[in-house]
């Protein structure tokens, strides 16, 4: 997994949800990577299958929920890392 691979999965889940961050006082690039976009209410169990299913068709990967743990799933380090570690497997 490349630095700048696993920053633009990054990248690219927080600007989905800028707006809502935005409403927190938060900006994508001052979002800590143990924040958790469900408990922290930027998306609802919608907003996880729509977010799992963007990141699937933009990066090309299948996620299966049994690989990762499953309080992980909302949480921007664990699934910016885990998808990064997709993309790479698919290298």
């Amino acid at each position: 997994m490349t630095v700048s691979q696993s920053a633009e999965v990054r990248s690219f889940m927080l600007r989905r949800v800028e707006q809502p961050l935005s409403a927190k006082g938060l900006t994508p690039e001052d979002t800590p990577d143990d924040f958790d976009l469900f408990t922290e209410g930027i998306i609802d169990s919608f907003g996880i299958i729509e977010l799992i299913g963007d990141l699937e068709e933009r990066f090309r990967v299948t996620i299966e929920f049994d690989d990762l743990d499953p309080d992980a799933v909302t949480v921007v380090g664990a699934l910016s890392q885990h998808v990064s570690e997709l993309i790479d497997r698919q290298s």
